[in-house]
């Protein structure tokens, strides 16, 4: 008897639509002061399902990864809050990537300094 078994990852052809981000906190180079706090926080909604979502930071200055999450929401809409404490003479690259049931991505990057 001769079985034929493989796996492959179809994208679900009815669903073109993006992930959309909306990052509530930082913005687009904002400047920090030594010891505060970077809140990253926003919200991941997708026509159907969000089934990936990343939160990576870097120091843009170095490459060096500060940051990096991975959640597997399985629902329509989620939340995140993520942080860390600024360094000074740091410049950060935070990234929110997301990628939904039928692998359609978005991402969101921003640059935030501390003096």
């Amino acid at each position: 008897m001769l079985a034929n078994i493989s796996c492959s990852k179809s994208k679900n052809t009815n669903d073109n639509e993006a992930p959309v981000i909306t990052l509530n906190s930082p913005f687009d180079n904002q400047v920090f002061t030594a010891g505060q706090t970077i809140q990253i926080t926003g919200t991941v909604t997708d026509n159907k399902t969000v089934a990936e979502l990343h939160v990576h930071v870097n120091n843009n200055n170095t490459s060096a990864i500060l940051l990096d999450t991975h959640q597997y929401p399985n629902s329509p809409s989620t939340n995140f809050t993520e942080s860390l404490t600024a360094v000074a003479g740091i410049q950060y690259r935070i990234e929110i990537l997301t990628i939904d049931a039928a692998v359609n991505e978005s991402r969101k990057v921003i640059f935030v300094t501390c003096n």
